[in-house]
């Protein structure tokens, strides 16, 4: 298998992965860095890629295409991710600070000169 061949798997791979819709944001993280990854090993290879038959060039450029898209719906879905966490987040801080302030204007039930 050749340099070019092993690293757009790796890429068509990692782009897979990272496009998986999920809840768990480090989990997304981790695909997308290691989609980066994959991405600047290719980049060290581009002489390797214009030194190849024109049929395999066109055939890489092709499978390059559809990792760049399929990367793109992988950046989607991450912001998705995010801004749903962080839409609970808020949801939960309003909630703590409700409960926060409704604790504060209450007397302590507990006697404390024992």
């Amino acid at each position: 298998m050749s340099p070019v061949e092993r690293i757009l798997l790796e890429l068509e791979s990692a782009t897979s992965v990272a496009a998986t819709p999920t809840e768990d944001l480090g989990a997304a993280r981790q695909a997308m860095d290691r989609r980066q990854r994959a991405i600047e090993e290719l980049s060290r290879l581009t002489g390797l890629l214009h030194a190849l038959p024109q049929g395999e060039r066109v055939e890489a450029l092709r499978r390059l295409r559809l990792v760049s898209e399929a990367g793109a719906k992988a950046g989607r879905c991450l912001e998705a991710v995010k801004s749903d966490i962080i839409a609970e987040w808020n949801q939960w801080s309003h909630i703590y600070r409700a409960l926060g302030a409704a604790s504060a204007s209450k007397p302590s039930l507990i006697d404390y000169k024992c």
